[in-house]
């Protein structure tokens, strides 16, 4: 077609029709090269468009965010993408409002302001300062210009402004702080009868039509969740000790270079005498504590009593009361002088007066232990097990990196780097995103990574997960069912269960609630309620708003029910989690008193009411500023 085109369109006429058609298509070519114009749009805030680009970047960004802030406990399918990307264009026109409001505030943000913001974001330092180059590459790696950043930097800040002014003007007046705490110390005296809807389950009728009814009815209940079975491979350093080749000379290299491993550190128990002398005493001063000290080497060794010597004469507040004694000392641990001395010395015999800081010593080694020259053959054993374990871990680094390349060069298949490292390709039970097995397979991690989009969705091997210090693992899919439905005949007993467990609920509730009604009209007691089923009153009890001694429900029925006369009960009900039915009388009730707390119980509520005012009021002023904004919503794509 285009070869006639060609053969047949001569002349002026066909030049002009060729140039006409070329300009949109030129035209249109540019504008995808500029990225410009018919780029689709999700929201116009007063002119100012949201692109679809920029809210895919922007989601991104808070997955990544919240990747990083959950660790482990980050589950991709918690965030269905559509819920996302709408919570995040809310958040995006949020700010593009204040930021309006901002300018038209004259709310701006100095260079210093701006530039001491990014020296003090972490990502941007090294060794505690500012790096240039850090911020150079990180803005790189984003996309972004230096003078874009710092703009948009500026902008935020200016926000913030906004944000703390309006947080700022925020107050609590005394009565409303009064009123807050007569509501929340409140306290209710509750008696109450439990009914359990168990008593009413033998007295459930169960027919095949009822159940089957029953089972359309909540499908839900009866779904099956997803799961899959994995392939996987393990890498242990632990198991790479078979891989390490062992020859003597390694070992006696490695034995010399990690002596301390297999000899211990010889310890001296040692005992002194301290005559203080200070840095800066004059010579007659020094002279007298010399020969003070002098004689005293001379009388222990004559044989006089060492530690009635160092009770009389030690200076030294902390060893004297026990004869001199400093326990047992290593190298490194006292004073150079002291501790050479120390170690020179034969066990029992009694030092030259030694000078440090603190004065002279006279010193006697009482015992010793360690450091025994420990031959290579003595711990040849250990010195190999520590051998292949060091080497083991060495090995381990290289193999890691082996592991992760094959099999992301080998996606469909996890048999060659199986092959390759010597390892073995292994198997999973069946596994769902909230039962996860136990073992190397039981890490958050694996079970993310196992339901992800690449691994799950497009069946490739996944990444290199650690799952411990030198331990990880690859994985892949094997087999996958998604979510399903239970058959009703393979089930039928569970069913059966729920179907009594629900109609013996709403017996409950219901007999219970006909006895609240007669409590009200007078018709009946409390305590007659009680008997009519067996049971007991439970009670009187003082509640609060946050009692554990009642289930949710059930104390909220409690505080919403009326403030009872002088000399008569309130009577309210209602069902716990497990269908069970209370039956409550609310006897009296002590609102909270503010003026009777505790100085730090006040100040503390009064500044969590501050705080609570403060978004509140922060809150309406961003609703009545997007109300007063033209926004205008626009669909988006997935």
């Amino acid at each position: 077609m285009l070869q006639a085109i060609r053969e047949k369109a001569q002349g002026w006429i066909a030049w002009a029709i060729v140039i006409l058609i070329s300009i949109p298509f030129a035209l249109w070519g540019i504008q995808e090269y500029l990225g410009v114009g018919g780029e689709p749009k999700v929201a116009v805030v007063d002119g100012e468009e949201i692109t679809q680009r920029m809210l895919d970047q922007r989601a991104r960004d808070f997955r990544e965010n919240l990747r990083a802030s959950l660790g482990d406990a980050y589950r991709a399918d918690l965030f269905e993408d559509a819920t996302l990307k709408n919570e995040v264009r809310d958040a995006m026109i949020e700010e593009l409002v204040l930021v309006k409001h901002a300018m038209d505030w004259n709310l701006r943000t100095s260079d210093a302001q701006a530039r001491g913001f990014i020296a003090s974001i972490p990502a941007f330092q090294r060794d505690g300062g500012f790096d240039q180059q850090l911020y150079d590459a990180a803005l790189r790696n984003r996309g972004m210009s230096p003078a874009g950043f710092e703009q948009s930097v500026r902008r935020d800040l200016a926000v913030d402004q906004f944000r703390e002014g309006v947080r700022n003007s925020a107050f609590t007046t005394e009565h409303a702080f009064a009123e807050r705490i007569r509501y929340l110390d409140e306290q209710r005296t509750v008696r109450y009868v439990r009914i359990p809807a168990a008593k009413f389950a033998d007295d459930v009728v169960v027919e095949d039509a009822a159940l089957k009814s029953f089972f359309d009815a909540n499908r839900d209940r009866y779904r099956t969740p997803e799961r899959v079975r994995l392939a996987y491979l393990v890498l242990d350093a632990a198991q790479l000790a078979q891989f390490v080749e062992v020859d003597e000379d390694a070992l006696r290299g490695y034995f010399d270079d990690h002596r301390g491993e297999f000899v211990a550190r010889e310890e001296r128990e040692v005992r002194h005498i301290l005559l203080a002398l200070a840095a800066d005493a004059d010579d007659a001063t020094q002279d007298s504590v010399r020969e003070k000290a002098a004689g005293l080497v001379e009388q222990l060794r004559a044989g006089a009593d060492f530690a009635a010597l160092a009770g009389q004469h030690s200076d030294d507040p902390g060893s004297s009361a026990t004869g001199g004694d400093l326990g047992w000392i290593e190298r490194g641990i006292m004073v150079a002088a002291f501790e050479e001395a120390a170690f020179s010395l034969q066990q029992g015999a009694i030092s030259e007066p030694v000078r440090t800081e603190f004065g002279l010593h006279i010193i006697q080694v009482t015992a010793t232990r360690g450091g025994a020259d420990a031959g290579f053959e003595e711990v040849r054993d250990d010195v190999e097990r520590s051998y292949r374990r060091f080497e083991a871990e060495n090995l381990y680094f290289d193999f890691a990196e082996r592991l992760a390349q094959t099999a992301y060069e080998n996606a469909s298949s996890l048999t060659p780097a199986a092959e390759e490292l010597g390892l073995v390709v292994q198997e999973s039970d069946w596994m769902t995103r909230d039962s996860m097995p136990s073992g190397i397979l039981g890490s958050p991690r694996v079970v993310n990574t196992a339901f992800s989009e690449d691994v799950l969705g497009q069946g490739n091997n996944s990444d290199l997960i650690e799952v411990g210090p030198q331990q990880s693992v690859v994985v892949r899919v094997l087999e996958h069912e998604p979510a399903g439905i239970e058959e009703f005949d393979e089930h039928r007993d569970v069913i059966r269960r729920d179907f009594v467990d629900d109609r013996a609920s709403a017996a409950a509730l219901r007999e219970g609630s006909a006895r609240i009604e007669r409590l009200i009209a007078g018709e009946l007691s409390l305590e007659q309620v009680a008997a009519e089923f067996g049971l007991e009153v439970q009670g009187p009890d003082m509640v609060t708003r946050n009692a554990t001694t009642l289930p949710p429900g059930v104390l909220e029925a409690a505080f919403a029910a009326g403030t009872p006369a002088a000399d008569s009960a309130t009577y309210t009900g209602a069902a716990d989690q497990t269908g069970d039915y209370f039956a409550l009388a609310i006897d009296a009730v002590r609102p909270g008193d503010a003026v009777a707390m505790p100085d730090a119980a006040r100040d503390a509520a009064a500044q969590q009411l501050a705080a609570r005012q403060a978004e509140g009021t922060l809150r309406h002023v961003i609703e009545e500023l997007r109300a007063r904004t033209k926004v205008e919503l626009l669909p988006i794509s997935d």
